[in-house]
């Protein structure tokens, strides 16, 4: 059976079906009869279904949407309450990954703190450009539209007013960390689209992670932020790692 883009998703998705006792699809990515065991997962489902529709991520209007890579980030985050040290993400947008997160490990409850930097106003001219987007250049200006919306921010500081051990920044990353960052951290996501920036956080942040915690980089496999990948991967190789990159478009890192 060939498949092209269609603007029948929900008829595509019926055909595969008839074939395939599990399929997701979601995110620009399927996967036939693999489990994706956390959609049964009801306190998953109900945290995924309270981010969905929040914004489209691709053009396909995919059942699943950003699942998978929220089931990865719960998963490093799961893993941190095992660690000594505090969260941190670098690139909130509206806040649904990191609220997924808390809610699935009930974060509230930790004596830990949660630091979501994010400008809140786009991309900063410091550290990016539409050079950075080289099979995109139209990309910058599409984003910043997006990204800059002013309503943004109010909303995600009401969405975590009552979890007081949650910090939302505001300010250019990575000039915002220099003061705030924590000095121990279990789990680290990285999110700016942005090969300076993301290099610039890597540079003051990844030597504070402690041993075993996961680093997610959000953006290290899709091919339209390469850019990135190619800073990532000389950043990690000059200290003897390498990132592992997921279907989903996620890198993936554990520090030794």
């Amino acid at each position: 059976m060939s498949v092209g883009v269609s603007n029948e998703p929900a008829r595509i998705l019926d055909e595969f079906e008839k074939n395939h006792g599990r399929v997701f699809w979601g995110d620009r990515m399927m996967t036939l009869d693999k489990s994706a065991g956390f959609l049964q997962d009801e306190r998953f489902r109900e945290a995924y279904d309270s981010i969905r529709g929040s914004h489209i991520y691709d053009q396909y209007d995919s059942p699943h949407t950003i699942a998978w890579r929220l089931h990865t980030l719960v998963w490093a985050a799961q893993n941190a309450l095992k660690l000594d040290g505090d969260f941190v993400e670098c690139g909130v947008f509206k806040g649904d990954m990191s609220w997924v997160v808390t809610q699935l490990i009930n974060f509230a409850e930790l004596e830990r703190t949660f630091y979501l930097y994010d400008t809140f106003a786009g991309f900063s001219a410091d550290y990016s450009s539409a050079d950075d987007f080289p099979d995109n250049p139209g990309f910058l200006d599409f984003a910043q539209n997006v990204y800059s919306d002013e309503s943004i921010y109010p909303s995600v500081v009401k969405r975590f007013e009552n979890m007081s051990n949650v910090r939302v920044i505001r300010g250019v990353i990575p000039d915002a960390l220099f003061e705030t960052a924590p000095s121990r951290i279990a789990y680290l996501h990285v999110d700016l689209n942005s090969p300076r920036a993301e290099l610039g956080c890597l540079e003051m942040l990844f030597d504070r992670l402690v041993s075993g915690a996961a680093l997610v980089l959000d953006d290290y496999g899709w091919h339209q932020f390469r850019r990135q990948k190619e800073a990532e991967d000389q950043f990690f190789a000059d200290r003897g790692y390498s990132v592992l990159e997921l279907p989903t478009g996620q890198g993936l890192v554990v520090k030794r």
